[in-house]
């Protein structure tokens, strides 16, 4: 705030001097007191100047019967995963009265390194969504897997001081924190020698290991998905991130610890959701909504949407309806119900009645990172999976999760190969190598797709984007693969010779360019074409198929290189012992 500017504000605080708008007689949900009152707010230069009563503008809005709250923040979230770009996904949230985010482009960084990471700092430069992007920390997430970059410490240093940095991602290698690995270690330092700060990725980490990523200077956490891990993280120093995404669906159980003598270490994020998902449902508007729904107070349910995000990520200027704070707020004509009226930013309206009211300016797309597929040739035998006999470990879903199960399970062994069973559920999954066209890929066995027909095959599959194929035959499980190779990257659909729903993802196979309404009905195809293959609809199957790849979420997953256990965090062979 420069001089002039604040000289004004304590003039129209002092009342000497009219506001530009002056809402009266608003309810205004206080997130610092948690309690709801009217009063008048006055709003100048982009700040909040007053709170109380008997204040003019040079406009005077009648505040009856609406209701005035800070804007959302998003406390982790990876734009890549709603398929569009940073300048795309502004039109797509700012009506939901998210207004900052805090996001992790390490999706991108595995597949094109720093050329996409640039690119999403360039498209993100102009918007009037703040988004604060982290520097990715684990590219790739691990060593078991091949990804299409790598990015150590001395990588990210031309990034480290960029104005849109605000810190480090999320730090997935718990193994190479309990070492003391030189390179993660140089990777925290130099961040917080920028004075800026460090995201941490807990999943089934106990109160060891968060005493581990405490001292390390790890101060968020979002993989909690129980009452108990968000104790351990909250009782620890960690701002715990509830999250509800489209895969990872975890408010009703981390609400659970959510009291009010605690509340303030607790904020919303969304993590990975898809378009279709945002759009039908929400993002932090329908985590507040739960929350309220389920029993958390309203004013608490607001402070997780924005002060207690803003306390985390040391965002001081924003977060609440009080005087010196910037003019970031909502209006609400029913806040039990998250209905949004109005949305703005730094005092200037964006987003009325469900509809973004500006523009978002957009970079070019290099064409470096628009893509081809590098894979080996796809045949026959790629989806083949020889066994000795039926004893197998199986990937297990777990609905709503991006943790499976690790089981072993008798399984139909034919001539000495693996065959798919969809009446005992049991389907093969596929990683394919796509970045350079090695001959990496590998053949598991996966339950709870609940497929009966067909096949579903993706480039996005976290971290290292591989291309991933979930299929009934192994015919269908190539035609899909054939598609998206030829397609350069994307979601697809398949049922005997038929494409079904397709969407291509020509931006590093993760993102395109097209409007973010024309992406959302896709995805909406995409989802039909489940019912065609009769797939269990409890969960995103999709999504979830994304998320088998990822070596660093328990128990078991498939990464090109193989069958992972990530307990012992080893690959293991398919075939279980007798």
């Amino acid at each position: 705030m420069d001089t002039t500017v604040r000289a004004r504000l304590i003039a129209i605080a002092a009342k000497k001097q009219k506001a530009a708008i002056v809402y009266q007689g608003i309810q205004v949900i206080d997130v610092m007191t948690r309690e709801t009152y009217q009063a008048d707010v006055a709003i100048d230069s982009g700040y909040i100047a007053a709170v109380g009563d008997g204040y003019e503008g040079e406009e005077n809005i009648d505040g009856t019967d609406q209701y005035i709250a800070p804007s959302f923040i998003d406390g982790h979230v990876h734009i890549e995963s709603s398929m569009v770009t940073p300048s795309e996904y502004e039109q797509a949230i700012l009506p939901l009265g998210v207004t900052t985010v805090i996001a992790d482009p390490h999706e991108i960084a595995n597949v094109k390194g720093a050329d996409g990471l640039q690119f999403m700092l360039d498209d993100a430069e102009q918007l009037r969504l703040d988004v604060r992007m982290m520097l990715p920390s684990c590219v790739p997430a691990t060593s078991f897997e091949h990804a299409g970059a790598s990015l150590k410490a001395a990588d990210l240093v031309p990034f480290v001081n960029h104005p849109g940095v605000h810190g480090l991602g999320e730090v997935m290698d718990y193994p190479a924190v309990e070492r003391a690995d030189a390179d993660m270690l140089q990777k925290i330092e130099q961040i917080e020698a920028a004075g800026k700060l460090v995201d941490g990725h807990a999943a089934g980490l106990g109160a060891r290991e968060v005493n581990i990523y405490g001292v390390a200077g790890i101060r968020t956490d979002h993989e909690a998905v129980t009452k108990e891990e968000a104790l351990i993280r909250a009782r620890r120093g960690l701002y715990v991130e509830v999250r509800e995404g489209s895969a990872a669906r975890n408010l009703k159980e981390v609400l659970d610890a959510v009291t009010e003598s605690n509340a303030s270490r607790f904020l919303f994020c969304t993590d990975d959701k898809h378009l279709d998902d945002t759009l039908r449902e929400g993002t932090i508007d329908y985590n507040v909504r739960y929350a309220i729904e389920h029993g958390i107070k309203r004013e608490t349910a607001y402070a997780m949407a924005s002060l207690h995000a803003a306390n985390a990520y040391a965002l001081q200027d924003r977060g609440a309806i009080v005087p010196g704070r910037r003019a970031d707020y909502v209006l609400l004509t029913d806040p039990d119900r998250v209905v949004i009226r109005e949305v703005f930013v730094k005092g200037e309206p964006v987003a009325r009645d469900g509809k973004t009211i500006i523009t978002s300016p957009k970079v070019t797309v290099p064409p470096n990172l628009r893509g081809e597929l590098k894979t080996k040739e796809i045949t026959d035998t790629v989806f083949e999976l020889p066994l000795a006999h039926p004893k197998a470990n199986v990937i297990g879903v777990i609905p709503k999760s991006i943790v499976t199960n690790h089981l072993v399970l008798d399984v139909p062994v034919v001539d000495g190969m693996f065959v798919q069973d969809t009446a005992q559920d049991l389907l093969k999954i596929a990683v394919i190598e796509r970045h350079n066209g090695t001959d990496f890929s590998a053949v598991g066995i996966v339950q709870g797709f609940g497929m009966k027909r067909g096949a579903i095959a993706a480039t996005v599959a976290h971290d290292s984007h591989n291309l991933v194929i979930v299929g009934t035959s192994d015919a269908e499980m190539k035609l899909a693969a054939e598609r998206l190779v030829k397609a350069g990257g994307g979601v697809i659909a398949v049922k005997g010779e038929d494409v079904l729903a397709e969407l291509p993802l020509e931006i590093a196979g993760l993102m395109t360019s097209r409007p973010f309404e024309e992406v959302g009905a896709t995805l909406e195809k995409l989802n039909d074409a489940l019912d065609v293959l009769e797939a269990d609809r409890s969960f995103n199957p999709y999504l979830t198929m994304s998320f088998l790849c990822l070596p660093v979420i328990p128990n078991l997953k498939l990464t090109d290189s193989g069958l992972f256990d990530v307990k012992t965090f080893q690959h293991i062979k398919t075939q279980a012992p007798k």
